[in-house]
């Protein structure tokens, strides 16, 4: 594509390789005239495993942890299409007795933790799937152990990362079991804070289609894009090509010498035989383990078809209906929250105004202030974007009309600030802002007008 900035991306994204911050990475981005219709660029550069020499490739495996959300949300679309549930139904109505009983009346802990009482409403499918449900999590120990502590409500969630550790707790059903035996942090539907919410609603899609999360996204989303490497555990015959995770660390006690900060190798179990038998729709529920893994080759399918109002590339089918795609991009906080007298949403994602939530992940809204050194927030309207806590990561948006879409993927903890990322997108932005207005950019949007405020 004329003027891409190619070498421009590349080279920014190779200098984190080259200061030792990233073993290697595969990368793409995507545009087109009003939709993602050209890949611009593909490339991978550095390792997948450094110990074996094994160079980074496209179809490099990756631990995508938080990025797992986003199936579990597309997979609820389509059960909302089919009439099975509906995104304000309270989440009993779709779970099994003795849960649904917990669900229906949950209890709330008071702000001095010597009590509790009867949550004011109940638990919807939209609040756990914007993390506003009154329920919280507990820190994955294994990934934050140094970036982050427990504080008081992780700490109520403490006992169920070591259930889940030690194969007492081995299943969905048993976790959700026992986490609607713990009270809410907050009454349902008041404020953001980041949850379990996407693994209640794995559960719910196993008990309403009677198939066990790995085998519904695989029917309802793997196997209609082709996406022939996702899943919960990598299949033995592919373990070479799952990638060596890393953490970028100068602590000795994860093997470092104490004095500057370097990639030492991490255990994880993600192979089949060998993995977190709960499967998290959130994309970790253990202390390390969990989620989905895939490649930038698959992850980059979903992506395009779900940007592209959920019709699958090269294809005239899709995979969600127009309405659903529209319904998939809006910003769910405010239909959770409603709007202040000013027009801006109540409740916001990470509690920072300016930022939504969508069905895809966060999203840039008016308002929203840029992080003082650019690093993940850049404070643009219009950005949607996620990430994964082994570092991966993408950002969407449309400029003059024109799509634009970058995706990196690596493997190393803690994640990354997302400076890199964010300025290879600010690239690709100023690319389209110097393009002519794309030629039927609103015909082909279809009457969809974007992501919602």
């Amino acid at each position: 594509i004329e003027g891409f900035p190619v070498e421009d991306i590349e080279a920014e994204l190779s200098v984190m390789v080259g200061k030792g911050r990233w073993p290697g990475f595969a990368a793409c981005a995507f545009t087109g005239d009003a939709r993602l219709e050209r890949c611009a660029f593909a490339c991978a550069r550095g390792k997948a495993d450094l110990a074996r020499g094994t160079a980074m490739s496209l179809d490099s495996i990756c631990r995508l942890y938080s990025m797992t959300k986003a199936f579990v949300g597309v997979g609820v679309l389509r059960l909302v299409e089919r009439g099975q549930l509906g995104l304000d139904d309270p989440a009993h109505f779709h779970l099994p007795e003795p849960a649904a009983a917990r669900f229906r009346a949950p209890r709330v802990a008071t702000r001095d933790g010597t009590s509790t009482e009867r949550a004011k409403g109940p638990i919807t499918l939209r609040q756990l799937l914007t993390h506003t449900s009154g329920m919280g999590s507990d820190i994955a120990t294994g990934l934050d152990a140094l970036t982050r502590k427990r504080g008081r409500w992780e700490r109520m969630y403490e006992s169920l990362t070591d259930a889940v550790d030690d194969g007492r707790i081995n299943s969905l059903a048993d976790f959700v079991e026992a986490l609607s035996q713990l009270p809410l942090w907050q009454h349902p539907g008041r404020e953001f804070y980041y949850s379990y919410g996407y693994d209640v609603l794995g559960f719910v899609l196993e008990h309403v289609s009677g198939l066990p999360l790995d085998d519904f996204l695989r029917r309802e989303v793997f196997e209609p894009l082709g996406m022939h490497d996702t899943g919960f555990a990598v299949p033995r015959a592919n373990a070479q090509r799952l990638c060596r995770l890393y953490r970028h660390t100068k602590a000795r006690r994860f093997g470092a010498n104490g004095a500057s900060a370097e990639l030492r190798p991490v255990d994880s179990r993600f192979v089949e035989g060998r993995y977190c038998r709960v499967l998290s729709g959130g994309g970790c529920v253990s202390s390390r383990d969990g989620g989905l893994t895939s490649t930038l080759r698959d992850y980059s399918k979903f992506l395009v078809t779900m940007f592209n109002y959920g019709a699958m590339p090269g294809s005239r089918k899709r995979l969600l209906s127009k309405a659903s795609a529209a319904l998939l991009m809006q910003n769910h906080c405010a239909a959770v929250g409603g709007l202040r007298p000013s027009g801006e949403p109540r409740i916001c994602a990470h509690n920072r105004k300016g930022v939504g939530l969508n069905l895809l992940g966060e999203m840039q809204l008016e308002g929203c202030e840029a992080d003082s050194k650019c690093q993940w927030f850049d404070g643009v309207p219009g950005l949607v974007q996620w990430g994964g806590a082994a570092t991966t990561f993408y950002k969407y948006q449309k400029v003059n009309g024109r799509p634009l879409l970058l995706i990196i993927f690596t493997q190393v903890l803690p994640q990354d600030d997302g400076r890199a990322t964010t300025a290879s997108f600010l690239r690709m932005r100023s690319w389209a802002e110097a393009q002519p207005q794309a030629a039927g950019a609103l015909a082909a949007a279809e009457g969809h007008k974007g992501p919602a405020g």
